[in-house]
């Protein structure tokens, strides 16, 4: 049995469980509300995607067979506008295309049912060892908490940001040093709503503006990046 002391570890973290079995999902929204800061259960692939693009999550834990939407093709479209976040793959079904295609799709860890729920507590702690060191260190002594979605400049002053500027902003660092694309933004910020180039523009310059010129770097015909102190 996993000490409490560790489980603590776990008191950030906000997961996101997609799974058709009713009994299946109970248990493991059982198994980890008591320790996580969010659990969330939706029962296709499709409701997944919207969750996860509505939502925060550190983590999504997902059966590979689903309706509306099957699970790999899900982690593909979640892996486009958020493709660092860890996903582990459960599946009854265990059999050589499940195991490479989650593969392909940078799955973190593959684990066969009946669950063993210690060992995906286990796993989610290892995923999300990060998430407790969630400081950015960023250029001229700005600083953005992942966990917080805050970003303070050298006097540890809070910058005020708009819904939308914390959006891109977010998503941008939660992918640090990576290209994210245009749709990729429009995706995660706009969701259902279109996302003309100008208003993406627009809010870009006001976020340099509150912050210094070159936070945000436009890399022409293919989207934004924010790259790292270091």
């Amino acid at each position: 049995m996993i000490d409490k002391s560790v489980l603590k570890k776990l008191s950030k973290i906000r997961v996101l469980i997609v799974e058709d079995d009713d009994i299946t999902a109970y248990a493991l929204k059982q198994s980890l509300e008591m320790y996580c800061k969010r659990v969330d259960t939706v029962y296709d692939g499709l409701s997944g995607f919207e969750y996860f693009k509505k939502n925060s999550y550190d983590i999504v834990v997902t059966d590979i067979n689903l309706p509306e939407l099957d699970g790999l093709e899900m982690i593909q479209l979640i892996h486009e506008i958020s493709p660092h976040t860890p996903v582990i793959t459960i599946t009854s079904y265990d059999n050589s295309r499940n195991i490479l295609e989650s593969l392909n799709q940078r799955v973190y860890t593959y684990l066969r049912k009946p669950i063993n729920i210690e060992e995906l507590q286990i796993e989610i702690l290892m995923a999300t060892k990060d998430v407790n060191n969630s400081q950015v260190a960023l250029k001229n002594g700005f600083t953005y908490d992942k966990y917080k979605r805050v970003l303070t400049n050298s006097k540890n002053k809070e910058i005020l940001l708009t819904k939308t500027e914390k959006d891109i902003l977010h998503l941008l660092i939660s992918n640090l040093n990576n290209i994210v694309s245009y749709s990729s933004i429009e995706c995660y910020v706009w969701q259902e709503k279109s996302m003309s180039i100008e208003a993406l523009r627009m809010r870009i310059k006001e976020i340099r503006h509150k912050t210094y010129c070159d936070i945000i770097e436009n890399i022409s015909g293919c989207g934004y990046r924010i790259k790292s102190s270091n």
